[in-house]
């Protein structure tokens, strides 16, 4: 605060660092969040399907509730596979580090190209899991 003189300076400077803040976060973009809600929701749905088939076992096949899980693990892979490519894009306009940091970090050693390339070749089961949520 020593470096201030009046309140407007104090305002200028909080507004810098809450805009900071944002950016940091990737608070700022809609297409983010709803992209970063998505992954969530999945995560929780999955935990749910799983609590679920640990609290009545036996319930179904195991035949079943392998095909469930590859499901939830595509749904997943495209959720962050739409986190990255917002990400990816993000860091191209904006043209920031932070952004192209967290995007290799996420993609370290291209796992998630190869599961793209995979995600594209089971769209039948992707299609499948669409029309039983919309059920």
């Amino acid at each position: 605060m020593s470096w201030v003189n009046n309140v407007d300076e104090v305002l200028e400077r909080h507004n810098d660092f809450l805009e900071s803040c944002l950016g940091d976060c990737m608070l700022t973009s809609p297409q983010l969040l709803k992209a970063v809600t998505t992954l969530c929701l999945v995560c929780v749905q999955f935990c749910t399907f799983i609590q679920s088939a640990e609290a009545v076992p036996g319930s179904g096949s195991a035949d079943s509730f392998s095909r469930s899980v590859s499901r939830y693990g595509l749904r997943f892979t495209a959720a962050l596979l739409s986190v990255l490519a917002i990400i990816e894009r993000m860091a191209r306009d904006n043209n920031t580090n932070k952004l192209l940091n967290i995007s290799a970090r996420l993609n370290f050693n291209t796992y998630y190209v190869k599961q793209l390339e995979k995600f594209c070749s089971d769209e039948t089961l992707l299609e499948t899991d669409k029309k039983s949520g919309a059920s």
